[in-house]
């Protein structure tokens, strides 16, 4: 080891405490943490209490001063150790206590470091200095205290035992400067924050990539939420590419990507691959369970997330009805024999139904919707009630789609264990019908295909039928397991390809157009562009779920390299 008789003197403002020098190493440090206020009849007062040293630290010398809390500033923790030998360390505990009536929040520690009183970006790595829980679990900035609250913090300092040689240093200062924030009544964290209020210190930050929704919303099948909606937003490929190492999660095994939170205070978590050494840094088909058609094609039915066998209608064929057969604005029924009203030997915009036939009459009824594209109709159903039957009829939901099937299978397999720490949220298949085009027998244009709400794209997190609130308590869209997909609202909240894009193309929740016999759903494509494609294509899986409110996160800082971990 290197000779070296220069003094190394540290000083740490507010949670530091670091250095040695090759044969001794002078510490100073203040750790200061809140002040004391009066606001109106509330009061204000976070401060620190109860130091306890480590017994087996190394003993204070001539001149140093043992931790201690400053007498006239209880914000503040003073000492000054000499560290001689490699292994020497000092170690101790510090209560921080919110003693006010006010729930606070700890922010962001703002950290300078100063080496010969020029400002560096890292620690001396032949230091080790760390302030944890008392449990060792790392303290995350953006925090709730609660009034009444107490957490306990661990101090180290360690003049590490491997190291082979000093620098030339004389001064080294460190000062870390936290943020103290008023919180919203009702905060409940006691000790590690939510990745909720990961959400909403953000949502304060001024770099506005956390914005608040207001308009209409439904995520609760079983209450009316009251908490504040916060979702990501980027207005540029620079804003969308700092998200990226902002929302990362690890939760179950698996990583997941925090886009927005819920009305109950849960948080929405969107798959994104298998941790590499806790890292969460997989690209394309990693990012996915696998592929899977969304449905089967050829019937609006196909649309949902589950739908009814029994009721659906389908295309039947490209064809024009034969030479001379008349056309009816309706139908009447009886007997099992459908008769046509208001006939014309012309097929136009409010001459829909058939009988293929000159009479009028017939058991089975044809309805054409798209130029030669029909259907085709019994049981005395006319067109308004077969398309009521297949998407929002209160039976609707009786066989699972392709996709759901899939995502059921890997939630069973994966993630049951889990199952305790998330929340039975809404996961929306939004059926709503925009423009029954070609649909409507009073008016339907040939060739106009029939639109659902997301067929134009919207930021509308309501989600209006109860067939299509999917939820582990709706009885008449009832799932298997708390889990989904994300709707084409979410992921256009989002603002930027960028944060979609994984470079495969995968699907969302939400329905889009039916026209001929393309039954069309949303997707992102490769380029994280919201598309349309039909639905017997076989594309990625990127499931949801949603965390409870109150989950709590125990490390991390939503980096790839460093991603929250679900307590």
């Amino acid at each position: 080891m290197k000779n070296n008789n220069k003094k190394i003197t540290t000083y740490f403002v507010i949670f530091s405490l670091l250095l040695i020098g090759i044969v001794y190493a002078i510490l100073q440090a203040n750790l200061q943490i809140n002040g004391i206020a009066k606001i109106k009849s509330n009061s204000w007062d976070i401060h620190f209490d109860n130091i306890v040293i480590n017994e087996n630290s190394v003993t204070i010398g001539t001149g140093d001063t043992q931790a201690t809390i400053d007498p006239e500033n209880n914000c503040k923790v003073d000492f000054e150790v000499t560290l001689s030998l490699p292994g020497d360390f000092y170690e101790f505990t510090v209560d921080v206590i919110n003693n006010g009536t006010i729930d606070g929040m700890i922010g962001e520690l703002n950290k300078t470091l100063k080496v010969n009183n020029e400002t560096v970006s890292e620690v001396p790595d032949y230091l080790e200095y760390s302030v944890t829980y008392e449990d060792g679990l790392e303290i995350l900035p953006n925090h709730a205290l609660n009034a009444g609250k107490t957490e306990t913090y661990l101090v180290r300092l360690e003049f590490r035992s491997d190291i082979e040689e000093l620098p030339d240093t004389t001064t080294i200062s460190i000062s870390l400067e936290p943020q103290y924030i008023q919180a919203d009544s009702g905060a409940t964290e006691p000790l590690h924050p939510t990745l909720y209020n990961v959400f909403k210190i953000e949502s304060t930050s001024e770099n506005g990539l956390v914005q608040e929704y207001s308009d209409s919303h439904k995520d609760s099948f079983s209450q009316t939420g009251t908490e504040k909606i916060y979702y990501w937003k980027a207005t540029s490929t620079d804003n969308a590419n700092t998200i990226l190492d902002k929302w990362n999660v690890i939760f179950g095994g698996f990583c997941w990507q925090m886009y927005r939170t819920t009305d109950t205070g849960g948080v929405k978590l969107l798959y994104n691959g298998v941790p590499d050494e806790g890292k969460c840094t997989a690209t394309e088909i990693a990012q996915q369970i696998g592929t899977s058609v969304f449905n089967s094609n050829t019937s609006p039915a196909y649309e949902g997330y589950m739908y009814n066998p029994n009721t659906l209608i389908t295309y039947k064929g490209g064809s024009d009805a034969t030479s001379g057969s008349l056309f009816g604005t309706g139908v009447t029924y009886s007997n099992g024999t459908y008769t046509l009203t208001s006939t014309s030997t012309t097929y136009d915009n409010t001459h829909h139904y058939t009988c293929n036939n000159t009479t009028g009459s017939c058991s089975t009824v044809r309805y054409y919707y798209y130029y030669t594209g029909y259907t085709e109709l019994n049981d005395g159903r006319n067109i308004e009630e077969a398309l009521e039957d297949m998407l929002s009829r209160d039976d609707v939901n009786q066989t699972n789609s392709a996709i759901k099937t899939a995502i059921d299978n890997w939630y069973q397999n994966n993630m049951t264990a889990y199952t305790s720490k998330l929340e039975d949220t809404i996961f929306c298949n939004d059926r709503s019908i925009t423009n029954l085009g070609g649909w409507n027998p009073n008016g339907g244009a040939k060739g106009a295909s029939l639109l659902f709400k997301n067929d134009n794209l919207n930021n509308d997190l309501s989600c209006t039928n109860i067939t299509d609130q999917f939820s582990m308590n709706n009885n008449k869209a009832q799932l298997t397991y708390p889990i989904g997909l994300m709707t084409s609202s979410e992921a256009n909240l989002l603002n930027n390809a960028t944060l979609r894009k994984t470079g495969r193309w995968y699907w969302l929740a939400s329905p889009s157009y039916f026209s001929g016999y393309d039954t069309d759903g949303r997707y992102v494509d490769t380029n994280g562009y919201i598309g349309s494609y039909r639905v017997s294509n076989s594309g990625g899986v990127r499931p949801v779920v949603s965390l409870k409110v109150g989950t709590l996160v125990t490390m991390g800082d939503g980096s790839k390299n460093n991603p929250y971990v679900v307590e």
